[in-house]
């Protein structure tokens, strides 16, 4: 069922969020994750799933492998007339090659589609938080509690000292109102990790965006969200689901492969109610698997040549791995080819890679070895 009454903000970006050489040539929203799918099909996905049939994109300036993947909307049933996917322009402060972005400024970019559009309520999201939440649960919450904002969070205790470098944490009341927010603290005095997720009246977002804008302030957790715990009404809903925020190499890899484990797959894509994760569809050749070939517990998508061993892999469309190669806890992206005899393990491989034959690479696995898109070893 349609929500005509709210409308969807993700940004493609975030200027917190390191990446490597995966971001190099594309946005985050772009960056290719489990074997088909890129980062910003997931929030998208919920987005729709709750029947939000407005969505926003604020995007960046490396957006041409965004605009390639998303086109029309047409795979997440939003290209209309009316309504349906729209692309943003990105912060003018990027644009003029001065201070890093933050949220506010890539609002700025959206405030005129926020004025035009029809919707009274905004549902605003990064793209890099991996889940499949119910969103109109967060809607009911919301009026439930007459909140003015509605924040999204999930339980992440015990977090080490770099973990909460990444963290901004929330002291939530009995009855889920916010009373405090630290952002990226020193010391954890709460399990309540905010998910970078809010809901509010579009009315309200635009006054906020427009002050701050006027008093030179650029962070939405800190502007937004902590100048306002005291004064407005802001409640949490809890999120209890899998989620993963995807913002270094280490949580990029971390997420992939845990895509091989059952109940993490079937917290994403097993849903039987209609909260589905949808993608851009290509129609390729079945993979074909050579007689010596040998696939342990990986995620092997269409139109590849398998001819080696794979153990604990995402391999993407299209990837050729050759005669008497092993590549173990591996992600092979789109079209990158691995001769014979090679070794790969604990790596991350960007599109159309070559590894020619006899080679070896090696990585941590803490930290895996990463190869950007076109390059030949």
């Amino acid at each position: 069922m349609e929500n005509n009454n709210t409308l969807g903000l993700i940004f493609s970006e975030n200027s917190e969020v390191n990446l490597g050489e995966l971001m190099r040539v594309r946005s985050l929203a772009a960056v290719p994750v489990g074997g088909r799918y890129r980062i910003i099909d997931f929030m998208l996905s919920n987005m729709v799933n709750s029947g939000i049939v407005n969505v926003g994109v604020c995007t960046g300036y490396k957006n041409q492998s965004l605009l390639d993947h998303v086109g029309s909307g047409r795979a997440w049933d939003l290209s209309r007339k009316e309504t349906g996917l729209f692309l943003l322009p990105p912060p003018e402060a990027q644009e003029s090659g001065g201070r890093i972005a933050g949220g506010i400024d890539y609002l700025s970019g959206a405030l005129r589609y926020l004025n035009r559009s029809r919707q009274d309520y905004v549902l605003v999201s990064d793209c890099n938080t991996i889940c499949n939440i119910d969103l109109e649960k967060v809607f009911e919450f919301h009026f439930e509690k007459d909140a003015d904002i509605t924040v999204v969070y999930t339980e992440a205790p015990n977090l080490s000292p770099k973990e909460l470098e990444r963290h901004i944490l929330l002291d939530v009341e009995e009855d889920g109102r916010v009373s405090d927010i630290q952002v990226y603290p020193k010391r954890q005095k709460t399990d309540c990790s905010y998910m970078h997720m809010f809901y509010m009246k579009k009315s309200l977002l635009i006054e906020m965006i427009e002050d701050c804008l006027a008093h030179d302030e650029h962070m939405i957790s800190k502007n937004i969200l902590l100048a306002n715990v005291k004064k407005l009404s802001i409640f949490a809903y809890k999120f209890e689901g899998y989620k993963c925020k995807i913002d270094n190499i280490k949580s990029f890899y971390k997420f992939n492969l845990e895509l091989l484990e059952p109940e993490v797959r079937e917290e994403l894509f097993g849903k039987c109610d209609g909260k589905n994760i949808y993608t851009k569809v290509k129609d390729s050749v079945p993979t074909k698997y050579g007689r010596d070939a040998e696939v342990k517990n990986s995620f092997i998508a269409d139109g590849c040549e398998i001819e080696g061993k794979v153990e604990n892999c995402i391999v993407f469309r299209g990837v050729k791995i050759g005669k008497g190669t092993v590549v173990k806890n591996a992600i092979i992206m789109q079209k990158s080819q691995i001769m014979d005899n090679c070794t790969v393990e604990n790596a991350i491989f960007d599109k159309e890679v070559i590894l020619m034959g006899g080679k070896s690479l090696v990585g941590e696995s803490t930290y895996p070895l990463v190869i950007g898109k076109k390059t030949v070893v």
